[in-house]
């Protein structure tokens, strides 16, 4: 399966500041390379839509002043200047707080290839290669049997596929029940909000668990103590739109440079 659209540790571009990574230093060495980074703000107005009084105070609450997140981008460890598309680079997304001036620098690592992106994966720990293949299982067993278009039809699916699913995860990720996430209908989290919780979601659609969330979410809040959680826009695990982690209580908003994922994500899978 090709692998793409993928972001981990946090979130890219402004969508970063709220996802509550680690407030330390204990980041790979690119991170100290500060000098050559882009102020938040020029990149914003020149990329994404403005910013709105709603957005501001969210990242008030996390103690980020919007104005001061400076944004380095790497392409295979070697700095480089902003880069507008990072969807098929295998981008890889961190964010290191400064509490005493408000301030935050994310950095966004990005990969010439697959196979660079999978080490990165293997040297920290994030299991880039299991997800790869637990998603190539599941999907191969849903078309063999016939579930994409037994849930297309609005049909539930056996309890065969969730034993599956089951074995599989803990085959590759091990003890299932990670966490929860609530999530809302737009890029700020307020408005209409429901709990939903991975790895066994399979599809946003009814009549499954959780279902009218299908092409519906647009930001989600984490309450758990930290997961990385990848979306995909299609069931059953298929055309993943990103990865993303963090720790509990913090917030991914699909706006600015993750704004492809508003409304598009079907499929959810957490460990």
């Amino acid at each position: 399966m090709k692998l793409k659209k993928i972001t981990v540790l946090a979130m890219s571009c402004i969508l970063i500041a709220l996802s509550g990574c680690r407030e330390n230093s204990d980041e790979p060495e690119e991170m100290a390379a500060a000098g050559k980074g882009n102020n938040l703000s020029t990149f914003s107005r020149n990329n994404t839509p403005p910013y709105t009084p709603e957005l501001r105070v969210e990242f008030e609450k996390e103690g980020i002043d919007i104005d001061k997140i400076q944004v380095d981008y790497f392409l295979d460890g070697q700095q480089v200047d902003p880069i507008d598309n990072i969807e098929d680079k295998f981008p890889v997304a961190s964010l290191v707080k400064n509490p005493s001036n408000h301030s935050a620098l994310i950095t966004v690592r990005t990969f010439s290839n697959e196979e660079k992106y999978l080490e990165y994966g293997d040297q920290n720990n994030l299991k880039f290669r299991e997800s790869k293949a637990f998603d190539a299982a599941i999907q191969k067993y849903a078309v063999e049997n016939g579930l994409i278009q037994l849930e297309a039809s609005g049909m539930e699916l056996p309890d065969s596929y969730y034993a599956f699913e089951k074995q599989q995860y803990e085959t590759y990720f091990g003890a299932v029940n990670p966490g929860w996430l609530q999530v809302y209908d737009d890029i700020v989290p307020y408005g209409t909000n429901k709990y939903i919780m991975s790895p066994f979601m399979p599809s946003l659609s009814p009549p499954w668990p959780f279902s009218g969330w299908n092409n519906k979410i647009g930001c989600y809040k984490r309450l758990h103590i930290y997961t990385v959680e990848h979306l995909y826009d299609k069931t059953f695990f298929r055309n993943r739109l990103v990865s993303l982690s963090g720790w509990g209580t913090s917030t991914v908003i699909f706006w600015g440079i993750l704004g492809y994922c508003n409304n598009k994500v079907e499929s959810i899978r957490m460990f």
